[in-house]
């Protein structure tokens, strides 16, 4: 993810032992909520007017006499005559719900639209709040691991069947009781605990296969929906291939569409079949500027590749750096594409952890959780919702997927005869189908290979059929690739009363993420009053990056009285976006120096990097802090002071994305092209 939204440190899978229900009881009925004042220890983000509740429901609706779970629910009550409810589902699966309630929706408790709408959320299942599932302690276990793609990245051969196997076995038979079916009914209790007026829906990635899935089990429970980049109710496809299809045209036609990607390539699909090409062959190898400045031994293989492609529909500022690199390396310049996608040889010293692998969103996994080490206080961990309950758990990820998405095996067969199963499978596959990546490729980034080792566990419900008739309004990023555009055309047949609003230069999860606030404005304005625009403009800042110039001759000067002053002031606005674009807690700079996180905010995501002698332009080493506060708005506020050496000295400070000072004596005036 980009530099300002970082996410510095996720939940480990191996963690405390698996507590799920509470005593066994009576049948349980839904209770009207009792709302309350959120206790520090509930709060992620202090929105003004939070309420608190717990909705107790079965566990085992078969077998009530099981126990409950208890589900944690927020709310921000309607501040006019109630007119609606309107309830955030969030991604995943195994995504908490409610910090990301806390920061995007309740604040909308203010808009003149919404006044009237009590906002609600809860956690899902076995996420955050909600008894968040994790695993006991199994073997080798991955730290910093998210989901089912991150499990797969952290532990190869025998370490990852061992891992899953295990983890599911310890779970047990209530493995099998984290379906989306579940969370259908759970969403009905907390309709019905609420009163039981229709529902309006806000629903993101995975949240929209729920909401789907409610609207056609319940439609009278649905007064309308946003599906906030639309997963089919039968699920993703196992191997991904809808993502690998939609390259050429997110490519070529949404980043480099408008001539974004004309000063260094013709056709960047083009580009990439050729790196993929030579990555099947062997991996690349390179010299690149590491975490601590020195020049040192990196590889690029093809699965790093693939890895950073599918993690660009969410982090917009390494998207604007990718399609250069990429095109340098078709060229034979593999050092910019190595360093943003690949990983840096560390030697073996003792006691230093080694460079983790990439998790799926081509970002570098953490090491293990300092919670409450010394980044964050005793006194603040025990008023704070834990790691648990905040990060996205990867093994309800697992739990969920590995038993109700379309996979070549029924969940319930033996593990092992998965293997043959699978081998079948692919043998059946098109020429050609997972282009340009192998098959292997394709299947070492996929859910499968986690899946292969899920102990057989009983299937998932059926996912309902049919079309929904509730209204519904469908927010599609033209640059999202875990849901693209190609997918949500065909699945619009299954809403008979839906609006399909294409987002451009955008990506993943639209409505918080598009910088020009159209999908935000759509989200609200369909929901509050049942229409929406027929369209969203462009966002009008740069797609695509040019590599920095090889000397600092070739750098189009900024604003200011002397040509050479201007052009090392511009060459400072390069270096800051390059590190904006950068995953990861460090990395090196293009031609030396390196960058490193800062400082972390108690919602765990950076607060700041630290340039130290960075060189992206020969003759110009920028060194200081650049800050970021993010607040409820899409992109957070940037702030810094640096200092620049080199050809010429000065000092700089960072205001948006306008930097200003003095450089060899000279007022200065840059601005970052992108962000």
């Amino acid at each position: 993810m980009s530099a300002g939204v970082r996410l510095l440190v996720a939940v480990p899978l191996a963690c405390a032992a698996l507590a799920l229900v509470a005593p066994a009881g009576a049948e349980a009925q839904p209770p009207a909520l009792a709302f309350g004042a959120c206790s520090p220890k509930q709060l992620i983000h202090h929105a003004s007017g939070l309420q608190c509740a717990t909705l107790d429901v079965p566990f085992d609706r078969a077998d009530p006499a099981v126990g409950d779970i208890g589900l944690a629910v927020q709310r921000v009550p309607a501040s006019a005559p109630r007119t609606g409810v309107l309830v955030l589902l969030a991604g995943g699966p195994g995504q908490p719900a409610l910090p990301a309630f806390e920061q995007v929706i309740a604040p909308l408790a203010r808009d003149a639209a919404l006044r009237g709408f009590e906002l609600v959320a809860f956690d899902q299942r076995g996420t955050g709040q909600s008894q968040a599932l994790q695993c006991p302690p199994v073997g080798e276990s991955p730290a910093g691991v998210e989901t089912l793609a991150g499990i797969s990245s952290s532990l190869s051969g025998g370490g990852l069947s061992a891992f899953v196997e295990g983890c599911g076995a310890a779970l047990g038979p209530t493995r099998a009781y984290y379906t989306s079916q579940e969370s259908v009914e759970d969403l009905n209790a907390l309709r019905e605990a609420l009163g039981g007026a229709p529902l309006s829906l806000f629903a993101v990635s995975y949240g929209t296969r729920v909401a789907g899935m409610y609207a056609r089990e319940h439609p009278q429970g649905v007064a309308r929906m946003v599906l906030d980049s639309l997963v089919p109710t039968t699920g993703p496809d196992p191997l991904g291939l809808e993502r690998l299809h939609a390259l050429p045209r997110v490519l070529d036609e949404g980043i480099c569409g408008a001539g974004a990607c004309r000063s260094f390539t013709h056709d960047l699909y083009a580009n990439l079949v050729d790196v993929a090409r030579q990555l099947h062959r062997h991996p690349l190898k390179a010299k690149v500027y590491d975490g601590r400045g020195r020049l040192s031994p990196a590889t690029l293989t093809e699965r790093d590749l693939l890895n950073m492609l599918l993690g660009l529909d969410v982090e917009p500022l390494t998207r604007e750096l990718a399609p250069a690199a990429i095109a340098a390396a078709a060229r034979g310049d593999y050092p910019p594409l190595v360093r943003l996608a690949g990983t840096v040889e560390r030697e073996a010293i003792g006691g230093v952890l080694p460079l983790a692998a990439s998790s799926p969103e081509g970002e570098a996994s953490p090491p293990a959780s300092p919670w409450p080490g010394p980044l964050v206080s005793e006194a603040a961990a025990e008023s704070h919702p834990s790691l648990a309950e905040i990060s996205t758990s990867g093994v309800l990820n697992v739990a969920t997927s590995c038993v109700e998405d379309e996979l070549p095996w029924s969940p319930d067969s033996a593990p092992t005869e998965r293997a043959a199963i699978l081998h079948r499978w692919l043998a059946s596959l098109p020429a050609g189908a997972t282009a340009p990546f192998s098959p292997t490729t394709a299947l070492a980034e996929s859910e499968l290979r986690v899946c292969m080792s899920w102990p057989a566990t009983r299937p998932a419900p059926p996912s309902p059929t049919g079309v929904s008739a509730t209204p519904t309004l469908i927010l599609s990023g033209d640059d999202d690739l875990r849901t693209p555009y190609e997918q949500d055309l065909a699945n619009l047949a299954d809403y008979s009363d839906a609006q399909l609003l294409r987002v451009p230069d955008d990506g993943h999860s639209t409505v918080t993420t598009d910088t020009t606030g159209c999908a935000k404005r759509a989200m609200i304005a369909f929901l509050a009053a049942g229409h929406a625009p027929a369209s969203c403009p462009p966002s009008g800042e740069a797609q695509a990056l040019p590599l920095p110039p090889a000397s600092l001759a070739k750098v189009a000067p900024a604003a200011s009285r002397s040509r050479l002053s201007g052009r090392v002031a511009d060459a400072a606005a390069m270096t800051i976006e390059d590190v904006l674009g950068q995953t990861g807690i460090d990395g090196g700079g293009l031609r030396g120096g390196y960058w490193e996180i800062s400082g972390i905010s108690a919602e765990l995501t950076a607060t700041g990097d630290t340039l130290h002698g960075m060189v992206d332009v020969p003759g110009v080493k920028l060194s200081g802090t650049i800050h970021f506060r993010r607040g409820a708005e899409v992109l957070p506020e940037l702030t810094g002071r640096l200092t620049v050496r080199g050809r010429l000295a000065g000092r700089l400070e960072l205001h948006g994305r306008t930097l200003t000072g003095r450089v060899g004596g000279v007022r200065v005036r840059a601005r970052l092209a992108a962000f």
